[in-house]
This record gives C-alpha cells, sequence and structure tokens, in this order.
C-alpha cells in the first residue's frame, strides 16, 4: 500500500505540467501531419469525405508555437551563429527572442535579440559574441496571435583556439648604406603573429628589439658594439601567451668559429655549411631545402605531407596516404586499415556476420553455401534444411501453455485491498484445499482429426480481477482449432455484426467467445451485456446507464459463473511481474517492443492471433501492429461505443490489418507467411476522440482482436460458455461509473508505434509527428485517469 501510494502521489503532482505540454505539442503536431495532409487526398466529389474533412480541420485551434533551439558552438574568429525550429500553425509570424546568460551569475544576461523564423519553420540569428568562453542561451517564442511558448535553453561556446610555441627562421645581412650595421631577419610562423614580438638579446647586454612586418621580422644591430653569443627570443600569443628561444652567434664577429656559408651557425654546429646564400636556416643551421625531415627523398620545401612519405599513396588518388583521411583503395568508403573484404564493398553484409557478401560466400548465414542456396535471404537464426530453406520445427500445439500440470497458481484478487465482493470459489491457498481465490492454470492439448483439442479450466495463468462479475469459477471448456485453415471462399454471409467484410466473410459473433488466449481463457468480441464497446467504455468513451460494466487488470474480467474472458490486449498472457511487482504493475510497455510477438490465442477458423508488435511490411523492422478502424465521435454526431460495433468504421488503409483486423505476412512461427489475427491497443487513425472527461484523447484499436473469420470457423461445435460480466445497477464493485481501470498507465516512448500513412498523402516526418503527438495523448490521459482512481480506491478500502 505504501508503494503505491507514493507512486500515485508522485504521479499526481506531474499531472498538471503534463497535461498543459500534450495539450500545445498534440494540436501543433496534428495541425502538420493530419490536417494539411488529409486535405489534398479528399477526392472532389465525395461530399461525405469533403464534409468529414471539414470537420477533422475545425478541430484544429491555434495553441502556443513549440520552440527548438540548437547548441551552438563556433570557432575563434568566425561569425557566432545560433538557430532552431519553431513549430507552430504559421511559423513565419512567429517571433524568438534570445538571451545569453552568464552561467555563473543568472543576473549577468545580455538581449534580448528579435530573430524570425522562416515558413519552414527555422529561424537563425548571429549574437555579439567574439572571445572564447561559455554562456547559457535561452529563448522563447511569439506567435502573432501573443501565445508564448515555454523557455527553452542551450549553450553557446567558443573554444579557446591552439597557439602553439612560435618557430622562425634566420639569416644575417650586412647593411649596405652602413657598414657598422648588420639585420638578423627571417620569417615568423604563429597562428596570431600580430601578437608576437622579436629581440636579439646579447650575453651581458641588453636586448635588442625587433620589428615585425606582418610574418617577416628585421633586428638592426650595431656589430661591433654587440656580443656576438646571444639568443634569438620569441614572445607571441593572443591568449596563451608562448615564448621561443634560440641560440645565436653573429657570423661578422667569429674570430675563431668560422662559419663558411654565413648563416648565423658555427661550421661546428651546422649540419648544413653550405647553405644558398640568403636562404633562412634553422637551429640545425639547414634550411627548407636542404632538410627532409621525414627522411622520403622530398625537400621540406616541396613536402607535400610533412613527416610522410610523399611517395606513398596506393589508392592513387593525389594525396600521399600519410596525410589522407581516408586511404581507401577499393572504394568502398572503408579505409584500408579496416577494409575487412579487399577489392569488394564492406558496406554490403545481409547476415550481418562480419564478412561482406563479396568475400562471403553464405550471405544469409544460414551456413548452407549461396550456390545450393534455394532459399536466398532466410531471416537469421532461422533453423534450414539442405536446401537451406526454413526447417519446420514448431507445432501449433506447442504455443499453449499450463500443460502437464505446469500451469502457475494464481489468485483472484477480488475483495483483496478493493471493494469488489471476494472470490471464494478455487482454494485457499496455492495446492491448498478449501475456499478460493486460489487458482491453477490447467491445459491440456490432444491432435485428433487434423484438430487440436484444447481442454481448459478457464483460468489464467496470471492473477486477475473478476471485478463487478463476481466470481470466476474453474470451468470446462472444450475447443476445437483446425490445424489445416482454409480462406472464407463462399461467401453470402450476412454483415449485421461486421458490414466492412461485405459478406464475404463470417461475422464473430457479437457478443461472447471469439477465440481462446493460448492460456486457455476466452477472448469475447467488443461488446458488453448491454450493447456498448466494452473495451471504449473502459477508456470512457462513454457513459453507460443500462448497466455497470467493469475490466479488471489485462482488460479481462468475469461473467460470474460463465467464467473469466479477456475483451482487450491480452498481452500480458507473457509477462512475468519483476522483484516488487505484481500484477497491478502491468502495463504495454513493459512488454518488449524489439522482437515479434508470440502467438496470444487462436481464432475459430484456425488462424494465431498474435500481440501487438510485428514486422514492418517495408523492411521488416519490429513496430507495433494498429487496426483501420474510426469510431464515430460524439462531436461527428455518433455514440462513441455506445452502440458497440455499430459506431466503427473501417477506413482501407487507416492501419495495417483489414475488416477482420488480420493480414497476411511472415511470423516467427510461419516464416513463409500466414494470415493471422493481431491484438491491437490503438488504431491507426490520427483522429483525436473527446472523452466523458472532456479530454482529447487517442483512438483504440477496435475491434481489439477479430471482427469476422477470413477463414471457415467453426463456431457451433466450440464449448467455451458466456455471459458479459456485467453487475447489478449500483453493486457488485466500487461506485462511479466504470470503477477502477487497471493496467495502462503506459508512457509513450516505450511503443514503438509507426502506423501507416492511412491514405493521406503527407511528408512521412509530418505524419509521425502527428502520429507520436497522438499516440502521446492517448495513452498520457488514461495513464493520469486510471492511477488517481487507482489511489481513490484503495484509500477507500482503508477507510
Amino acid at each position: 500500500m505504501i508503494k503505491r501510494e507514493k507512486r500515485l502521489s508522485i504521479m499526481n503532482e506531474r499531472t498538471g505540467m503534463t497535461a498543459l505540454l500534450i495539450g500545445g505539442i498534440l494540436l501543433v503536431g496534428l495541425s502538420l501531419g493530419f490536417a494539411g495532409g488529409w486535405a489534398t487526398n479528399a477526392p472532389a466529389d465525395n461530399t461525405e469525405e469533403s464534409q468529414e474533412q471539414d470537420d477533422v480541420q475545425n478541430l484544429v485551434s491555434n495553441e502556443a508555437p513549440l520552440l527548438t533551439m540548437d547548441e551552438a558552438v563556433h570557432p575563434y574568429g568566425s561569425t557566432f551563429t545560433i538557430e532552431g525550429g519553431v513549430h507552430d500553425e504559421n511559423p513565419s509570424t512567429t517571433v524568438v527572442y534570445v538571451e545569453i546568460i552568464n552561467p555563473t551569475d543568472n543576473t549577468d544576461r545580455q538581449g534580448p535579440w528579435t530573430l524570425y523564423a522562416g515558413s519552414d519553420g527555422r529561424w537563425s540569428g548571429v549574437l555579439p559574441i567574439t572571445m572564447p568562453g561559455e554562456w547559457v542561451t535561452s529563448a522563447y517564442a511569439e506567435d502573432d496571435e501573443g501565445l508564448i511558448s515555454s523557455t527553452i535553453y542551450s549553450s553557446a561556446v567558443i573554444p579557446l583556439p591552439s597557439e602553439p610555441a612560435a618557430e622562425f627562421t634566420r639569416t644575417f645581412a650586412l647593411n649596405e648604406i652602413n657598414s657598422d650595421w648588420a639585420d638578423i631577419t627571417g620569417e615568423i610562423t604563429h597562428p596570431y603573429p600580430s601578437t608576437c614580438s622579436i629581440s636579439y638579446q646579447p650575453q651581458g647586454q641588453d636586448a635588442l628589439p625587433g620589428q615585425l612586418n606582418a610574418t617577416m621580422y628585421s633586428i638592426p644591430i650595431d656589430y661591433n658594439a654587440t656580443n656576438n653569443e646571444g639568443e634569438i627570443v620569441a614572445d607571441c600569443g593572443l591568449f596563451t601567451m608562448t615564448r621561443t628561444v634560440v641560440a645565436y652567434a653573429i657570423p661578422e664577429l667569429y674570430s675563431e668559429e668560422p662559419d663558411s656559408d654565413q648563416d648565423g651557425i658555427s661550421d661546428e654546429e651546422d649540419d648544413c655549411d653550405s647553405t644558398p646564400e640568403g636562404e633562412p636556416v634553422y637551429s640545425d643551421g639547414c634550411s627548407d631545402s636542404e632538410r627532409d625531415s621525414d627522411a622520403d627523398g622530398i625537400s621540406d620545401a616541396d613536402d607535400q605531407c610533412d613527416g610522410h612519405d610523399d611517395n606513398v599513396d596506393v589508392d592513387n588518388d593525389g594525396i600521399a596516404d600519410g596525410c589522407d583521411e581516408l586511404v581507401d583503395s577499393d572504394g568502398d568508403g572503408v579505409s584500408d586499415e579496416n577494409d575487412v573484404c579487399e577489392g569488394g564493398d564492406d558496406t554490403v553484409d545481409f547476415d550481418g556476420d562480419g564478412n561482406p557478401d563479396d568475400c562471403d560466400f553464405d550471405d544469409d548465414g544460414d551456413g548452407i553455401a549461396d550456390g545450393p542456396d534455394q532459399c536466398e535471404n532466410t531471416p537469421l537464426g532461422t533453423e534450414v534444411d539442405e536446401a537451406g530453406c526454413p526447417l519446420v520445427t514448431w507445432e501449433p500445439q506447442d504455443s499453449w501453455l499450463c500443460q502437464n500440470g505446469q500451469g502457475p497458481w494464481v489468485k483472484d484478487f477480488n475483495g483483496d485491498g478493493n471493494s469488489y465482493q471476494a472470490n471464494t470459489n478455487g482454494v485457499s491457498s496455492a495446492g491448498g484445499g478449501g475456499s478460493g481465490p486460489w487458482f491453477q492454470c490447467e491445459i491440456s492439448v490432444t491432435v485428433q482429426n487434423g484438430e487440436m483439442v484444447v481442454e481448459t479450466n478457464g483460468i489464467p495463468n496470471h492473477d486477475f480481477l473478476s471485478t463487478r462479475g463476481c466470481c470466476a469459477p474453474e470451468k470446462d471448456y472444450t475447443v476445437y482449432i483446425t490445424l489445416t485453415p482454409e480462406n472464407d471462399t463462399a461467401g453470402g454471409h450476412t454483415t449485421t455484426n461486421c458490414p466492412a467484410s461485405a459478406g464475404r466473410w463470417e461475422c464473430a459473433p457479437q457478443r461472447g467467445a471469439v477465440a481462446i488466449g493460448v492460456n486457455g481463457v476466452p477472448i469475447f468480441g467488443p461488446e458488453e451485456g448491454p450493447g456498448g464497446d466494452a473495451v471504449a467504455l473502459h477508456f470512457d468513451y462513454f457513459n453507460e446507464d443500462r448497466q455497470p460494466i467493469e475490466l479488471g487488470w489485462c482488460a479481462g474480467h468475469s461473467a460470474g459463473s460463465g467464467g473469466y474472458h479477456y475483451h482487450y490486449d491480452a498481452n500480458c498472457i507473457y509477462w512475468t511481474p519483476g522483484a516488487g511487482e505484481d500484477m497491478e504493475d502491468y502495463d504495454l510497455s513493459l512488454i518488449p517492443g524489439d522482437s515479434h510477438s508470440p502467438i496470444v490465442g487462436w481464432a475459430f477458423d484456425g488462424y494465431p492471433i498474435y500481440g501487438m508488435y510485428g514486422y514492418d511490411e517495408n523492411d521488416g523492422s519490429i513496430r507495433a501492429v494498429t487496426s483501420s478502424y474510426a469510431i464515430e465521435r460524439t462531436q461527428d454526431g455518433g455514440d462513441q461505443g455506445y452502440n458497440g460495433i455499430d459506431d466503427w468504421n473501417y477506413v482501407d488503409g487507416l492501419g495495417d490489418l483489414d475488416e477482420c483486423n488480420g493480414r497476411f505476412g511472415p511470423t516467427p512461427e510461419y516464416p513463409e507467411g500466414i494470415y493471422h489475427y493481431v491484438s491491437t491497443p490503438l488504431s491507426g487513425s490520427p483522429t483525436l476522440v473527446t472523452d466523458t472527461n472532456g479530454d482529447q484523447v487517442g483512438m483504440i484499436g477496435f475491434p481489439y482482436f477479430l471482427l469476422c473469420y477470413h477463414g471457415v470457423a467453426d463456431v457451433d461445435s466450440q464449448s467455451v460458455g458466456g455471459g458479459q460480466g456485467g453487475g447489478p445497477p449500483g453493486g457488485g464493485g466500487p461506485p462511479g461509473q466504470n470503477g477502477v481501470q487497471y493496467g495502462y498507465g503506459f508512457m509513450p516512448e516505450k511503443i514503438n508505434w509507426e502506423p501507416p500513412m492511412g491514405g493521406i498523402d503527407v511528408a512521412p516526418s509530418l505524419m509521425e509527428v502527428a502520429q507520436g503527438l497522438l499516440f502521446f495523448a492517448v495513452i498520457i490521459a488514461s495513464s493520469l485517469k486510471m492511477k488517481s482512481n487507482e489511489k481513490s480506491l484503495f484509500t477507500q478500502s482503508l477507510q
């Protein structure tokens, strides 16, 4: 209890800020990714679609801008620019205000400067920053209606420039006009030569200052009065001061140490005693034309790549390898040093084994050489036969849980910390006798006449809540699932409960079981007993005034003696609570989104039902799969689920799935492809729904499991009970419209949700913005409401 209340307290403190942020971001994203795209794609002669378009666009109202600002790092001496982006209904009318702040003194500020965004939403400007240092930049945006964004912060940096110690050459020349004077001259090398001072310091005498003209210097000396032994000293630095000292002897004053080439370096110390006249020399007495510092046979004066052999250019690009940033003999963009496949393209490696395809004789990494491999590009990790094709080792009966007495003991938490009626069915403890609420999930599977015959007691493999329909008992279900499903090609079916199928497919039962979970729990259709959409009710799409209906953990509940069943999700079948967690902590963010979801159930036509994550049809990546249904909203004259199935419309291409909520494609168990249904928490529709609390939320993934059978279904042979899990008005559960809603407080950044374009001709980047923000809104809205209600319920139970 302490754990739950602490968690809820933290969440409630953040509610106000989160809701405000979402509101601004959401409508901006929709204006970019949805309203514009839908308008360009609507047929001119379709009055109904045009009206829907107008209604959607009318929902978009002006909101505060959303501002971004890039980090700014510029070298000293360059123009200091700052830039970012603004998202608003009309970015070109948005003004951005920027300040710079001393990071050690918040009161030391400059600005604000006024900058303007372009029609593409990008803005930039020049700041009066010229000296090295670090600053904090702050910015906010204001649109033409006076709405102001949140203030954002970034950094502005000018690093200290590199200032190595100066180097200089030296020559000695007599003054042609006055023979008593001579000059020491040369060139000084430093990033900022104008900061340098140079002088000759004769031993025991005052320094003789030199004159600097750009990079050339001259030090006049009276050689008859100047000590011939001394040092040339150069001090340089704009921000970092350095001193260079080189010993120097005046050549004309040598009496004992000859200097044949008159370069100021005595022959004894001179490594090059025949330097051409007038060429500046270094401390070793050599000029650039005489030096070969890197011993490549090319003088320093002509050297293209100092310190390296200019003659070595293995990739023949005209750049000596020692100064070549990329030595790439085979032109694949990978340096020779790191090249795995010389002469081939290292960047192409289908099987990811580190051996590029040009040097790989088994491109798909299945152990079968490319020559005899009859199934190229087999998915990595797939076991194959001698022909290189996937080896079928998995059998459908392997998908069932709780077999051979290995099912876990689970508990019905009705009456445990809540005001629901306690379940006295089952046994008193795990494996014990007496009255409940403990149960064990049990399933047996046999194969008879080409069918899986599944016998189950209807108890899930996880803790659960019966809620109002108390209380779940053990059942005696028998289900028949064909091992050779066939597509229904007969047609002529009634369309009452699945009008989009147009009679091609048999509608699933309007209420009651439509499939069976792999833990033996029946999967029901979307409608609850009174006829409304049980899941839409769970998410407060409408008020149920006919009979109280409530879903518990994992969107399941009990129909009294009719047994426990799911209406939504069922991904929790594979979730195991961690240390310090229980089923109350479950939410969809805990379902792994980096791999294909497993089979969560089987439809009565023999096709599997998978969890929410599947392969992208374009690139095979993993992402959340969405349904293609949209609800008739209250603001459009609809009832938002009050009439159950009748309030939902199928829109081809809106999501990933067809009208039955399935698709054909590869799965881990069926790599060659199979028709399969998907448990869909979300619709691909970007349209928002106003719930009964007045919140704008995203659209849930009706029909959640399936609405019709793509295959030939055997519904009449199934023995899986019935009932809808309601309760008498005003009793059987806690007060309130929907009581407590469990298990969906998940955060959007943990869900890889990338629905298709839904037929809307919008640039992908804009659509992704709209879809991501939509998903963010529906999840946050439900999360805050559910956790708040949960805290209220537990508080009541303690009173």
